[in-house]
């Protein structure tokens, strides 16, 4: 592993490392996050006038959504190697402006290829975007990368659950034109980077002790923990996008299939921030496994139910749980790739990516044979999967391990780490 240049950046501190989180700093990266993924969460609610103006099945509908997904899973992570080759802090406003301008152009697409077209140079400006503005948020929060992550992740989900209703009441209750307005997120959020842009820098590197590992990259931890996060993310994902396509076989309005979509990503926020202090006292292989089951559970009553406000209590408890584990899987991932912060990065929201638009479509070819409910109560025992692999997971894994810790050190006032910021 190698140290990253001083002369690609500045570092923040150049002697003893930060060990506060930079709140200014990893607010700019995180308002952008939200703008970024306002965009994305669009998508699924423009699939049904999408339909009709294209006159597309469900399958060809899931395909949009797959195209966008499997572009950002294909590019994260080679825009993660770059950033750990070499610091492009452009990447950030610059993937930021490319996602809403492909997504802006998706409605005005006279075509299905121009359509694929632009949700594709959507996905390459998401790709671009989050490895580099994960890696910044981690080098500016100091000793508490868990806090910087979560807060982080839960402005990802600030932007997915505000999407769905903001795209219903501008497309439904306004017309197309309107929806240009989704751009605004973006702007603000570049202003504010704009602002912030001599702060968000790289923080000076902490010395990695030998409790840490050899530095050697745990591949089957890697891949099992992938593997973990496409299960959890297909079950949220095909309910995002096929709850919107189906809200007549749900006996739902569109306001209402679109309510539910909101609510299972609103209460992702409060997984998010939750499930790291739940982490922190019970552990994360326990808080991983509890939030599973709660999760399956919900899913499995949900086929049964017909009240909206039950259908609502239920997502909200699948949105909540699953989004809990999610930061401390991707810190895992990043703690079993010393010095490959970037690339841990990239593969770790990739998966999600790909996992989410491979379902969908994955999804949307059942669907058109075995019909929407149907589809459903398939996506309802999903979560069987979930509860299976993490109970299988080791009982000690990543940071639980004691001295194994990059934040123990920053608090003990080590030395400067080899390899990526942290």
């Amino acid at each position: 592993m190698t140290v990253r240049s001083s002369q690609t950046e500045p570092l923040l501190d150049t002697a003893v490392p930060r060990k506060a989180l930079n709140f200014p700093a990893v607010g700019a990266v995180t308002l952008s996050h939200i703008s970024v993924d306002l965009q994305t969460g669009s998508l699924p609610l423009m699939l049904p006038t999408l339909l009709v103006a294209l006159h597309l099945n469900f399958l060809l509908a899931g395909g949009i959504i797959a195209a966008n997904q499997i572009m950002i899973a294909i590019a994260q992570p080679l825009f993660g190697i770059l950033g750990d080759k070499k610091s492009f802090k452009w990447m950030v406003p610059v993937g930021a402006s490319l996602t809403a301008l492909g997504m802006a152009a998706v409605l005005w697409m006279p075509s299905y290829p121009l359509v694929i077209v632009a949700v594709l140079l959507s996905g390459l400006g998401s790709a671009m975007f989050h490895p580099e503005a994960l890696s910044r948020v981690r080098a500016n929060s100091g000793v508490k990368t868990a806090s910087g992550t979560s807060i982080f992740f839960s402005g990802g989900n600030i932007g997915f659950g505000l999407a769905p209703i903001f795209t219903a009441l501008l497309l439904e209750r306004l017309g197309k034109p309107w929806l240009l307005l989704l751009v605004i997120p973006t702007l603000l959020g570049l202003v504010l980077m704009r602002w912030q842009w001599a702060s968000i820098r790289q923080s000076a590197p902490v010395k990695r002790s030998s409790a840490a590992g050899s530095g050697k990259v745990m591949w089957g931890l890697v891949a099992y923990l992938m593997l973990l996060i496409t299960m959890r993310s297909t079950v949220t994902g095909g309910l995002t996008a096929y709850l919107p396509l189906g809200h007549d076989a749900l006996e739902l309005t569109k306001d209402a299939a679109a309510t539910l979509v909101t609510i299972i990503s609103l209460s992702g926020i409060v997984g998010t921030l939750a499930g790291g202090v739940v982490a922190d006292h019970i552990g994360k292989k326990p808080m991983m496994l509890i939030t599973a089951v709660i999760s399956l559970c919900a899913m499995l009553t949900f086929p049964h139910v017909d009240a909206f406000y039950a259908r609502a209590l239920l997502l909200g408890v699948v949105g909540l749980c699953s989004s809990a584990a999610w930061p401390t899987i991707v810190i895992l991932i990043q703690d079993a790739m010393p010095g490959m912060t970037g690339l841990a990065s990239g593969l770790s929201l990739g998966t999600v990516y790909a996992a989410t638009g491979l379902g969908v479509a994955a999804l949307g070819a059942y669907a058109d044979h075995a019909g929407i409910l149907n589809t459903i109560g398939l996506i309802s025992l999903l979560p069987i999967a979930v509860v299976i692999l993490t109970a299988l997971l080791p009982n000690k894994i990543g940071q639980d391990h004691p001295g194994n810790s990059v934040e123990k050190q920053l608090e003990k006032g080590d030395g400067a780490l080899e390899g990526d910021p942290v």
